[in-house]
């Protein structure tokens, strides 16, 4: 499988050590499960898009630290492309902002929470199994970092996990979008380096909160690789 990652983390707005690039980020995590796939990072956040949805066999879509209501050009682009690899059947999996873009791509909405933020190591409940989950869990625990949620699903969309705080966080269309609000390619370090450059945003008491959750958590990582893996291999 060729795999198109849509890195949506704009070049100027890099904090972090991303040990290269986001993109490598998430194929680190998606060789966690040791896949046979090639992958093609596109920079679309700086405007480089695949030349047409069928340059690759699926795509996903990664976080970013700006909003699908933002106004900037490249999230239009986005959404268009989007939309048109849905209707081109390509796979599509989105993480954070991934999520929330597909989500609202394909007629639903996201949007900034007044809840305020997400943040640390936090597990949410799983709903339903599907085939290409192999293990059979009631929770699942992932790395969090957002403000905006989807607040609602696009109408062919299953609900496939939540928690009180983010009740939309993980869903899917059939076998072909896949979504999920939490971090599964962020490590510790990375969530450490976060908190580090914008605990004056979080403030002390929350991010003291998340480094305690950080520190003690196990998030299943692993296991989020392997159901993304899957899914993207299911016919």
């Amino acid at each position: 499988m060729k795999l198109g990652i849509l890195n949506a983390f704009p070049s100027e707005d890099y904090i972090i050590d991303w040990r290269d690039t986001p993109s490598d980020a998430y194929i680190r995590f998606l060789e966690l499960a040791k896949p046979n796939f090639e992958y093609v990072g596109y920079d679309v956040a700086d405007g480089k898009f695949p030349n047409s949805v069928d340059a690759c066999d699926a795509y996903l879509i990664t976080g970013s630290p700006k909003g699908v209501y933002d106004t900037y050009e490249w999230i239009a682009e986005l959404a268009d492309f989007i939309r048109d690899a849905y209707h081109a059947g390509k796979k599509l999996v989105g993480i954070c902002f991934g999520h929330q873009i597909l989500a609202h791509a394909l007629g639903g909405h996201s949007e900034r929470s007044e809840k305020g933020w997400g943040l640390g190591a936090q597990a949410f409940d799983i709903y339903q199994q599907k085939d290409w989950m192999t293990k059979d869990l009631e929770k699942c625990s992932l790395h969090f970092v957002h403000q905006d949620q989807v607040k609602q699903l696009p109408p062919e969309a299953e609900l496939l996990g939540g928690n009180e705080f983010c009740p939309n966080l993980f869903f899917a269309i059939e076998d072909q979008v896949l979504g999920v609000q939490g971090h599964p390619e962020f490590t510790a370090d990375i969530m450490h380096q976060i908190l580090d450059a914008r605990k004056e945003i979080f403030g002390p008491g929350l991010c003291a909160a998340a480094t305690t959750s950080i520190d003690i958590g196990s998030p299943d990582n692993q296991i989020l690789a392997k159901w993304v893996v899957n899914f993207l291999l299911t016919s």
